[in-house]
């Protein structure tokens, strides 16, 4: 089976990180993978081997042309450019799937909408944007939910070294106005006020920085606060951790959520969306009302003050992982879309 993964975005998270995994594992079990990507992506530096798209529009002729003349038998499209690429295949000469990591903003062009239709299955990666999906395009789909998987880590990885003194708790992601990451300084400002050995980290990188480093002035805990830009790899901030915080009141699933349970790290955020299907309240994390950043603040003290609670959370989260989210879970799902 020729698989190609296609995957126009030229960034570095969560979906990217999917799309770099799932075909790292098909090529160890078996499958022929390619990967149709921007030449001065991310993606394009990972090792696959990659068909290289200019992705200049929706309707773009170039990129539809190299398209055409792949011989494969599954497009499995991550980004909405994608499959506005590959959706004019058409059936019959490739099975055509469509991965869904977030919510859409609108139904999209006539064009778009034609190319959902062609898909021979649509897999959201929660049940909450498969229900968002629907409401939005208004048509009966294909679709089929696949939770996303990571690799078990060891525990007893090493944080960076300005971690490995104080006690952390912190956010990682995009810093963006839809991420709510002011709620995170907002609810961490009192406990980071009384305590002076709690440091709060805010991992990531977009249009927000300025202003959290503004907020935390404001919120006089700057020197508490560590904001190291974009990271690599976040399993050694996560595992530096005493409590995970994700203030996004719409995530539709949170890879970081998952990453962090697998350390035993518990989590805490808003209840709702796709971070309900990671989180189990009460088992592997906290889960508040929405837009309530007293309430994250009252959940991350309750972990700070009972660490036995956190560490019973911290040993389930990892269970749940294993249990729900590994690639021996997930993986068989998808060689099963793969073969229809």
């Amino acid at each position: 089976m020729h698989i190609l993964l296609a995957n126009e975005n030229r960034g570095r998270g969560g979906a990217e990180r999917f799309t770099l995994q799932l075909g790292q594992r098909m090529q160890r079990a078996g499958a022929r993978v390619s990967l149709a990507c921007r030449s001065n992506s991310w993606l394009a530096q990972q090792g696959l081997d990659n068909v290289f798209l200019p992705y200049r529009g929706e309707l773009d002729l170039i990129s539809a042309w190299l398209a055409r003349i792949q011989k494969v038998d599954v497009v499995h499209c991550q980004a909405t450019r994608d499959l506005a690429v590959f959706g004019g295949l058409g059936r019959g000469r490739a099975r055509l799937i469509k991965s869904e990591h977030s919510f859409l903003d609108s139904p999209g062009s006539a064009w778009l909408r034609r190319c959902y239709r062609r898909c021979q299955a649509i897999v959201p990666v929660s049940q909450a944007l498969q229900t968002q999906m629907a409401g939005m395009l208004g048509f009966p789909l294909p679709y089929q939910v696949v939770y996303n998987a990571m690799d078990l880590p060891r525990l007893g990885i090493q944080p960076p070294d300005a971690m490995r003194d104080h006690t952390w708790i912190g956010y990682v992601g995009s810093l963006l106005a839809s991420k709510q990451v002011d709620h995170v300084l907002r609810a961490c400002a009192s406990s980071l006020r009384t305590k002076p050995e709690l440091r709060l980290l805010l991992a990531g990188e977009g249009p927000e920085s300025e202003g959290l480093r503004a907020l935390a002035a404001q919120l006089e805990v700057a020197d508490q606060v560590w904001m190291p830009g974009h990271v690599e790899d976040p399993l050694p901030y996560l595992a530096g951790l005493t409590v995970l915080i994700q203030s996004s009141p719409r995530e539709t699933f949170s890879l970081v959520a998952m990453e962090a349970m697998s350390l035993e790290v518990p989590v805490v955020g808003y209840a709702g969306y796709g971070l309900s299907e990671v989180v189990e309240d009460g088992q592997t994390g906290r889960l508040c009302p929405q837009s309530d950043p007293e309430g994250l603040g009252a959940a991350v003290r309750d972990y700070l003050e009972n660490e036995e609670v956190r560490r019973q959370h911290g040993r389930a989260g990892r269970r749940r992982v294993d249990q729900c989210f590994s690639w021996d879970v997930i993986l068989p799902q998808w060689q099963k879309l793969y073969q229809g």
